[in-house]
């Protein structure tokens, strides 16, 4: 199928929300999304409803009236239809400064990992979402290059969602995004603007060309870089891996670390990782030996 066909909603003659999904369908989905990008989905009344809800959304925009014949875009699309699937199944809930005593600990460190490996220090955010926390973290590390003479810092922010990736890139967001953002920081590091009477903030040159933003697959059987991280943030991805994947992940960031490097997972993961060469420092915040 070479594109998408996008039809107006209000020309379907149906009622979308009677329309069934089996547990056959339902597994079709789940497996697929798996395979894809790791996404544990198994059976339950919530997780019926999490595919059912999202996925509907897409029989409305392609004007289909049934699982089946998305399952058949899915099947036998293209990059599109894989991005637009992932994209609907994937959960991007991220705000500034979430978790922040993360960014509380990684301006502590980052003049020390300067002295320690005096070079640049290169991070890596795994699962950018929308953009705001690899934002929080070049925020972070901007406000240390400038207490610390010489101090560089790099940041890679990947995600496998393209639309979730797109917004990071751009850099801009509503009010409502800003969330959690100080206002005198806010003012430091956007720049207000309009666009047909909304108000939107634009992130500044300043912290936005340290990041370099990527597609990039957790699940990839291969983590290829041409140099090792000192710091890398992989927040709240986790929970949707089951424990064999999990631990796959987690030998595969750990591999991507210099030795004395860290590494950041979400508050809610920080029980379940157990690994040889990670020492745990603080609340889901390790240390490579």
């Amino acid at each position: 199928m070479s594109a998408l066909k996008k039809v107006d909603p209000t020309s379907a003659l149906y009622e979308f929300e009677d329309i069934q999904l089996t547990e056959k369908m339902f597994t079709k989905f789940a497996k697929h999304m798996y395979e894809l990008a790791g996404v544990d989905l198994p059976f339950s009344p919530k997780n019926h409803a999490l595919i059912r809800n999202r996925i509907v959304k897409l029989l409305r925009r392609h004007g289909l009236k049934s699982y089946e014949q998305y399952w058949d875009m899915v099947e036998h699309g293209n990059k599109e239809v894989t991005s637009e699937f992932i994209s609907a199944l994937t959960t991007n809930m991220t705000s500034f400064y979430r978790e922040s005593n993360h960014f509380e600990f990684l301006a502590q460190q980052l003049p020390d990992l300067y002295k320690k490996f005096g070079t640049d220090i290169r991070m890596w955010c795994a699962a950018a979402s929308t953009g705001q926390e690899p934002y929080t973290i070049a925020i972070t590390a901007h406000e240390a290059m400038q207490q610390v003479t010489g101090m560089k810092a790099r940041l890679l922010a990947t995600d496998i969602d393209l639309q979730v990736l797109k917004k990071a890139t751009s850099g801009v967001y509503e009010e409502r995004e800003m969330q959690g953002l100080p206002p005198a920081t806010r003012m430091k590091y956007f720049e207000k603007m309009k666009k047909n009477e909304v108000e939107y903030w634009r992130a500044k040159d300043s912290i936005h060309d340290m990041i370099r933003f990527a597609p990039f697959n957790l699940m990839s059987p291969k983590y290829e870089f041409q140099n090792k991280f000192h710091v890398i943030f992989c927040r709240n991805v986790l929970i949707y891996f089951d424990e064999e994947t999990t631990k796959k992940v987690v030998d595969s960031l750990t591999s991507c670390l210099a030795p004395g490097g860290y590494l950041v997972l979400g508050h809610s993961e920080s029980g379940n990782i157990k690994h040889t060469q990670l020492k745990p420092l603080s609340r889901a915040v390790y240390q490579k030996l």
